[in-house]
């Protein structure tokens, strides 16, 4: 059996008809474009149709500029903050280099009214006197001791008294090539002999170790002493210049029972703190006591 060969169709059907061809598609807009330019260029026929296209298509371009808007925002938030933080770290740090420079004036010029006290006592005392500074405290807390830097030309002797802007702060009584130990007025039985400046009553000012007020020692319970009066060196014993401020009175105790006051004493002198003092020569040695003095008070204690 033979069968029927069929043969296909040359025309597409209707279905996948395409109509005009793309380069007639392509013509036809093209020249319907020129001619609306051309008529929108002359007439501004289309003016109307741009406004109303672009007044609906604002808002969609705004929503569509928010994340960029809210990247940019945060952003700047942070570099704000950031930019805040450091003129805020440099402010502070500007603030305390100022604050630093302000104490250390204020230091020089505490320090420069100490030298002006110091020259003052210098140029009014006739007794010849050489500064010194001090470099640091005795380490031992038992020992109430200081020690000064000596120059090359200064030419410090033990026995000494040493005095600041203040008063009597204590006696060399070591001598190094480099340095010198001040023993302070505060040190244990240190004394010093002093005069009330009231009534000129003389005494002896011993100190009591760290941590306690020197108090006078072997004053009668009826001795004319108050609180407030100031003690200064008598130079009784050679050793001090007469009229240093010494310490001043804050305690006087009278016991019925005790024969003797219980006086104490703050020091004039900043005994802890001096940072600059002098060292002042040792007063001219006395004339000796005459031969037969010395043997009456022999002859008397002899027949005591």
């Amino acid at each position: 059996m033979h069968g029927r060969v069929t043969s296909l169709p040359s025309e597409p059907p209707r279905f996948f008809n395409r109509g005009p061809s793309p380069i007639a598609r392509l013509t036809f807009f093209g020249v319907i474009s020129l001619a609306l330019m051309f008529v929108d260029s002359r007439f501004r026929t289309l003016e109307t149709v741009r406004m109303a296209i672009a007044t609906v298509v604002y808002p969609v371009q705004q929503a569509a500029l928010v994340p960029a808007q809210m990247a940019t925002r945060f952003g700047e938030f942070f570099d704000t903050r950031e930019d805040l933080r450091v003129q805020n770290t440099q402010l502070k740090a500007d603030l305390l280099q100022a604050s630093l420079a302000q104490q250390s004036q204020m230091a020089a010029r505490t320090e420069s009214d100490r030298l002006q006290k110091l020259l003052q006592i210098s140029q009014t005392s006739t007794t010849k006197a050489q500064a010194a500074r001090v470099v640091y405290l005795g380490r031992d807390p038992f020992s109430q001791k200081a020690f000064v830097d000596r120059g090359v030309s200064q030419s410090f002797e033990p026995g000494s008294a040493v005095v600041d802007e203040l008063g009597l702060l204590g006696q060399l009584t070591r001598v190094h090539p480099l340095f010198a130990e001040i023993t302070l007025l505060t040190e244990k039985d240190f004394a010093v002999p002093v005069k009330v400046e009231r009534t000129s009553m003389h005494a002896l000012l011993y100190g009591r170790g760290p941590g306690k007020s020197p108090e006078l020692s072997n004053v009668a319970s009826n001795a004319d002493v108050r609180e407030g009066d100031l003690l200064l060196t008598s130079s009784i014993d050679g050793i001090y210049p007469s009229n240093i401020r010494v310490a001043r009175i804050t305690s006087v105790q009278r016991d019925a029972g005790s024969a003797f006051a219980r006086i104490e004493a703050t020091p004039a002198a900043l005994v802890a703190g001096a940072n600059t003092v002098l060292v002042l020569d040792k007063p001219p040695a006395r004339a000796p006591r005459p031969v037969a003095d010395i043997a009456a008070e022999s002859v008397a204690k002899k027949r005591r």
